[in-house]
């Protein structure tokens, strides 16, 4: 009996359950998601939940932004407009940083040929979200150049 007990035993047992404990909730977390969501497979994917996620979140909308939709809509129009990288913590968390850019003109466009109108405006935006599509704000960012 003694020798089941012995200090390297118990470490041994501590260390295998907490790489286990670890493994679970990194497991978990990353694959799980709350009704509704999905885990995120791809850039191509992580740009989508990005655009409907920012869409609906307050936070994106501001006077000097102007309103995430309207952003959104922009979007669609603009070539190259996003791109996604993914990343893992310390603890095996998979994370995504979304980089949205568009041109929104405050003048409409009345030639029959598409061009860069002098009003228009530029608007990045950073949205940071976990594998489940949640949105950090505190790691989130949105910008608008004049």
């Amino acid at each position: 009996m003694k020798k089941i007990f012995r200090a390297r035993n118990v470490f041994l047992a501590l260390t295998v359950s907490l790489v286990v404990w670890i493994a679970q909730f990194v497991y978990r977390t990353n694959n799980f998601c709350e009704p509704g969501d999905h885990p995120i497979q791809s850039e191509a994917d992580a740009i989508a939940v990005a655009n409907t996620k920012m869409a609906k979140n307050p936070f994106f909308s501001s006077e000097r932004f102007g309103s995430a939709p309207d952003f959104v809509d922009a979007l669609e129009r603009t070539e190259n407009c996003c791109n996604a990288i993914r990343s893992r913590n310390m603890l095996g968390l998979i994370f995504w940083d979304v980089y949205l850019g568009a041109s929104i003109s405050t003048t409409p466009n009345t030639g029959i040929y598409w061009r860069a109108s002098r009003s228009a405006q530029s608007h990045t935006a950073l949205v940071a979200m976990s594998n489940c599509g949640v949105i950090s704000t505190s790691d989130s960012d949105k910008d608008a150049d004049y």
